[in-house]
This record gives structure tokens, C-alpha cells and sequence, in this order.
């Protein structure tokens, strides 16, 4: 069997860590990318521990040039998987959200996937059977206040993944967005101290399912969906 390469950004941590030791213990050599070194070596030390294989590469997903690099560093390699995980969060009513807190939710989780996927769209295409997963929210499907910034972001990303999914549908690539509910990762804590677990997603759920998208045959895709606790109850 071939092996198979992933790129996965924000592996560092939460959601991101998680789907790099799923896709490494399935045998997929994995790429992590993120801004905090120390947590990708940590992350990349553990695969290897656990038998598989990953390097890592540090580097903020809004900076323009060092995704240009990354492509670069890649070459003529193949990609068989690209996910788009690295994300942030803002809690803040409309009025006090600032022009700069915009930019950056947008770029962080709209831009940089678009940025991405364009730029390791060559060495998908050298794949068999390529896929891009696109880390989306439950706030797509369902109204949440104080979240108008995040929530154009990923409304945003669930339209682009639709429209490139249609786009590279005659080449065979999928294009899907999983978009849970609360997850249990650092981000969620730190927007959401003391939340109940109980209403949380793990990680290694989000995870299971990212790996079963890729490893479906060629030619075949699913529907984007949502991910979340049968005990989550949205807010009025």
C-alpha cells in the first residue's frame, strides 16, 4: 500500500493534535503546522513514540509568505490529505468588535484555508485519492449571539468548501467541513471556563471522523455535517 501524506494545521493542540494521531496511528505520514513549535515537537515526538511518522512545521496560517514557503518546501511531494483545522474564537457583541478583531477572525478562519487549499492544490492533485477537510461549527446550522465575527467566518468557509467541492468534483478530490458542536479542546475552555463536559465533542471523536471521510474509495464524498452531544442544547 501507498503511503498516504497529511497536511494538518493547528495540530498543535485540541482538534487539530487529535486528528494527527488518529491519521498517524492509521499509517498516514502527517505534516503538522502551527504557530507554537514546542507543541508540534511534542505532538510529533508522540506520534513517533506511538511507531508513526510526522515532522512539523511552525508558522502562522495568516502570514501569506510562510504558507507560500511551506508550499515550496513541499515541491513536487504529494498530498494526499489537507486539513484545515487551525481556527479562533471571539466572543463579543457587535458593537464592540473592532475593525483589526474582524480581520483577524476572518483571515485566521475563512482566508487561510482559501490560501491553503489553493496553494497544495498541485500536490493534490498528484494524489489518488485526495481529500480536504475543512474544521467548520456548529454555528453554521444554528443562531448564536455574541459570535457574529466567528459565525461569518465559518458560514463563509462552509460556502467555500460547497463551491470548491463542485469545483474539483470532475478531478475526484472531496471537499468536506465537519463542523461540531462545543469541543472539548483549550479554545472552547479558554472562551468557556467551567463548562459542563458533558455538552462537549471530544476531540478524538472529531477525529474518527475526519479519518473515515479520507478512507472512503475513490470517487466518493459525503454531505458536509455537524458533530455535537445529544445533551447540547443551543441557546436561545
Amino acid at each position: 500500500m501507498t503511503e498516504r501524506t497529511a497536511v494538518i494545521t493547528g495540530a498543535g493542540q485540541g482538534t487539530g493534535r487529535a486528528i494527527a494521531l488518529r491519521f498517524a496511528a492509521a499509517g498516514i505520514k502527517t505534516m503538522l503546522v502551527g504557530r507554537t513549535e514546542s507543541k508540534l515537537r511534542a505532538a510529533a515526538d508522540e506520534i513517533a513514540a506511538l511507531g508513526g511518522e510526522a515532522s512539523f512545521r511552525a508558522l502562522d496560517v495568516t502570514d501569506d509568505a510562510a504558507v507560500a514557503a511551506l508550499g515550496e518546501r513541499l515541491a513536487d511531494e504529494t498530498v494526499d490529505i489537507l486539513v484545515n483545522c487551525a481556527g479562533d474564537w471571539l466572543i463579543a457583541h457587535l458593537q464592540d468588535t473592532s475593525n483589526e478583531q474582524l480581520d483577524h477572525i476572518l483571515r485566521v478562519n475563512l482566508r487561510a484555508p482559501y490560501i491553503l487549499s489553493r496553494v497544495l492544490l498541485p500536490n493534490l492533485r498528484r494524489s489518488d485519492n485526495a481529500s480536504i477537510i475543512n474544521i467548520g461549527s456548529i454555528v453554521t446550522s444554528i443562531s448564536v449571539p455574541t459570535v457574529t465575527a466567528y459565525t461569518a467566518a465559518k458560514v463563509g468557509l462552509k460556502g467555500l468548501t460547497g463551491s470548491l467541492a463542485a469545483e474539483l468534483r470532475p478531478e475526484r478530490i472531496r471537499v468536506v467541513m465537519i463542523s461540531p458542536g462545543p469541543a472539548d479542546t483549550p479554545m472552547r475552555e479558554a472562551a468557556s471556563p467551567g463548562i459542563d463536559k458533558a455538552v462537549l465533542v471530544q476531540p478524538e471523536t472529531i477525529a474518527e471522523m475526519a479519518h473515515a471521510v479520507v478512507t472512503l474509495p475513490r470517487g466518493i464524498t459525503t454531505s458536509d455535517f455537524t458533530l455535537h452531544s445529544l445533551t447540547f442544547e443551543p441557546p436561545d
